[in-house]
C-alpha cells in the first residue's frame, strides 16, 4: 500500500467512527472500526516528518488547520455533550510533530524521552483529542519508522501499559483495537501514491460541519 491509500483508509475509518459517535451512538461496532483511524493518521504524520523537506512548514500547516478545525469540532461535539470542551485531534498531531522536530535536533535518547513526556503532558493539560497518549503514539511511530518489528513491539507494549495503568486515556473506548492498524502499516511500499496534500486538512473540519447540520435538522 502507498501512503495515499493508507490515508484513505484512515479517512474512511474516521468517518465510520464519527457516524457512530454522532448518528448511531448505540452501535458500538462503528466506534470499534474507528479505532484504526488515529494510529493511521499518527503514522502518516510521522511519515511526513521523515520525508518532508521542511518540518517548519509542516508544523505551520498543521497549526493553521488545527485552528480552523476547532470551531466545527466544538460545534458538533457540543450537540452530543453540551459542556464539551477540548482541542481537536490536529492539535494533538501538531504537538506530536513539534516533539519530533525537537527530537531531530539531538541524538541523546534521554532527551527524546524528556521531550516526549513534556509534550504528552502539555497535550493532556490542554485536553487535546487523544491527549498525551496520542503524542506518545506518534513519537513511537517516528522513532521506529524504519524498523517495523521494533515499532510494532513498542506500540503494543505502550498501548497495553496505557490501557491497564492509565485508563483515563481511553474514556471507555477500546483503543487497543487500534493495533490492528499495524498490518496496514506493514504493507507500506515506501511510495507516496497520488498526491492529496490537503485532503485530510479539508475533510476533517468539513465533516464536523456536515454532522452538525444533520443533527440540527433531525
Amino acid at each position: 500500500m502507498n501512503a495515499n491509500q493508507i490515508k484513505w483508509v484512515a479517512i474512511l475509518t474516521m468517518f465510520v467512527d464519527h457516524i457512530g459517535l454522532f448518528l448511531f451512538p448505540g452501535i458500538v461496532e462503528f466506534r470499534l472500526i474507528g479505532r484504526l483511524s488515529f494510529p493511521l493518521f499518527a503514522w502518516l504524520i510521522a511519515n511526513g516528518a521523515y520525508h518532508t523537506h521542511s518540518i517548519t512548514k509542516y508544523l505551520f500547516r498543521l497549526y493553521i488547520f488545527a485552528l480552523l478545525s476547532e470551531f466545527p469540532f466544538l460545534l458538533a461535539n457540543r450537540l452530543v455533550v453540551p459542556n464539551f470542551s477540548g482541542l481537536d485531534v490536529l492539535c494533538t498531531l501538531f504537538l506530536g510533530l513539534l516533539a519530533v522536530a525537537l527530537i531531530q535536533r539531538t541524538t541523546k535518547k534521554f532527551y527524546w524521552v524528556f521531550i516526549t513526556a513534556v509534550f504528552a503532558a502539555l497535550a493532556q493539560f490542554l485536553q487535546t483529542d487523544y491527549g498525551g497518549f496520542g503524542v506518545c503514539v506518534m513519537v513511537i511511530f517516528y522513532v521506529f519508522f524504519n524498523d517495523f518489528r521494533r515499532l510494532a513491539i513498542a506500540q503494543t507494549i505502550f498501548v497495553f501499559i496505557a490501557f491497564f495503568f492509565l485508563p483515563t486515556y481511553f474514556s471507555g473506548l477500546f483503543e487497543p483495537i487500534g493495533l490492528l492498524a499495524l498490518p496496514l502499516i506493514y504493507l507500506y511500499n515506501n511510495k507516496p501514491g497520488f498526491q492529496t496534500k490537503y485532503l485530510f486538512y479539508i475533510i476533517y473540519p468539513m465533516q464536523y460541519i456536515v454532522f452538525y447540520l444533520i443533527l440540527t435538522k433531525m
